[in-house]
């Protein structure tokens, strides 16, 4: 099919949003394929914002056109969630829609893809046949980004006590000029802390990574840029109270460390026992019911806890309200909660949505409330729920890389009719929420979220 391929700016109103799902090195291929590209201008027309990373002129010198009407394409490629008013009828869109656990705040939006007839290719169901995702670029940014924002906002924190650190030349990530230059200044306060030591004032520091996936992976890869010693829980206490101020520590762990059985639930715990560690991952995967957070047992200890692992509601709170209250009734150690995956009320209960031009609130586990800001008493959390748009250019070619092996099978594909006649191939099949306004087969039970 000669498809006519559009390219959205993306319409976000928030600080650093200038990520696209297409570079013009990866879009032009689309004009070498014979197919009419249209992308349009970077420069928002209501705000004056330039909302890209990426120069009109430099999708102009491959071919395309810069038009801000886009009605005359047939797919348009998008990131982030589509204002109501700017989607056009019978379109097949690409996009991260976040809809299919039923959030709430996009059902307008769903109902006016179904409304006006469109297909919905979601980017974070395009899986492979074991339901692995195949396009993660933003999931490693997001790791890097929520790193350096959480030892950023660690630097501030401490600087508010008046404690000199070598964590608050550590700028936003939003602030450094990329991320190589952001990685340039983390290993500079690396050095100084192998020089001069963390502060007296507090214990060594601690960080604890929940979880082992690209997330965790990749915020530790900023992480290791300071003179980091790993440690495992048993060692947590010993490195609390003798540790190096040298250096700091690394605590990752994983689902079998973060959840444990709750009393009285009647299963056999000699067999437990003599299950292997991924048959205890899959039986928590199973029975989540069954399991409430552990983190009882390292959370005393620690400096700075990163939450890096997805949340469905079916699953404990690995930091609920209650747990936070009795923690800070016997030590106020913990000074940073970094929620990379914030999910609101999720794994961290009382986190909230933040955004990068606000992106720290306190919360008191004692009164239970929240203050924007650093100033306050209790837990500073950063909860940034658009991290990779601080790293946009590097966000946005790794995206377009990872898309690549699927971009000409997408822009030539056959939209007149079913969906199995497409030529669409399997794993991008299996991310179509919404097929000409109807819910595909898969995501049927979607339905129910716009009655």
């Amino acid at each position: 099919m000669n498809n006519t391929i559009g390219i959205l700016r993306e319409g976000i109103n928030k600080k650093g949003e200038k990520r696209v799902a297409l570079t013009p090195a990866y879009a032009a291929g689309i004009v070498h394929k014979g197919h009419r590209l249209i992308v349009q201008p970077a420069e928002n027309p209501d705000s004056g914002e330039i909302k890209r990373a990426f120069k009109d002129e430099d999708y102009a010198a491959i071919g395309a056109e810069i038009n801000e009407d886009l009605r005359a394409a047939d797919v348009i490629f998008g990131l982030k969630e589509i204002p109501v008013k700017r989607i056009l009828p019978e379109k097949t869109y690409l996009l991260f829609s976040h809809t299919y656990k039923g959030q709430l705040k996009n059902r307008e939006m769903l109902k006016a893809f179904i409304n006006l007839r469109t297909n919905i290719i979601d980017y974070e169901l395009i899986r492979d046949e074991n339901n692995q995702r195949l396009i993660t670029a933003f999931t490693y940014n997001a790791g890097y980004a929520g790193m350096v924002d959480s030892l950023w906002s660690l630097g501030q924190r401490l600087s508010l006590k008046r404690i000199q650190n070598p964590f608050v030349k550590i700028p936003q990530a939003i602030d450094g000029e990329d991320l190589q230059a952001i990685k340039d200044l983390v290993a500079e306060a690396g050095k100084n802390i192998s020089v001069m030591g963390t502060p007296e004032e507090i214990p060594p520091v601690i960080t604890c990574f929940l979880g082992k996936g690209k997330t965790s992976f990749a915020a530790q890869q900023i992480y290791d840029l300071l003179p980091v010693i790993e440690i495992t829980p048993d060692r947590i206490e010993e490195v609390f109270n003798a540790g190096s101020r040298k250096h700091v520590y690394k605590l990752v762990l994983n689902i079998n460390d973060m959840y444990r059985l709750k009393a009285g639930e009647g299963i056999d715990m000699e067999a437990y026992a003599k299950m292997t560690k991924k048959q205890k991952r899959q039986h928590y995967l199973v029975n989540p019911e069954f399991y409430e957070s552990n983190l009882d047992k390292v959370l005393p200890y620690l400096t700075l806890l990163m939450n890096c692992i997805i949340w469905e509601p079916r699953y404990p709170h690995a930091v609920p309200n209650s747990l936070m209250k009795d923690v800070y009734k016997k030590s106020k150690t913990l000074m940073v909660i970094g929620d990379i995956t914030c999910d609101p009320n999720g794994s961290i209960e009382f986190s909230r949505e933040t955004w990068i031009d606000d992106p720290v609130f306190i919360y008191n586990p004692f009164s239970e409330t929240i203050r924007m800001g650093f100033e306050g008493d209790g837990v500073a959390v950063m909860a940034v729920t658009n991290l990779p748009c601080e790293f946009s250019a590097d966000a946005s070619r790794q995206f377009s890389s990872d898309l690549s092996g699927y971009i000409d099978s997408i822009i030539s594909a056959d939209y007149r009719g079913s969906i199995q006649d497409s030529s669409l191939p399997a794993a991008v099949k299996r991310a179509v929420i919404i097929w000409k306004g109807s819910f595909t087969d898969d995501y049927f039970y979607m339905k129910n979220y716009i009655i």
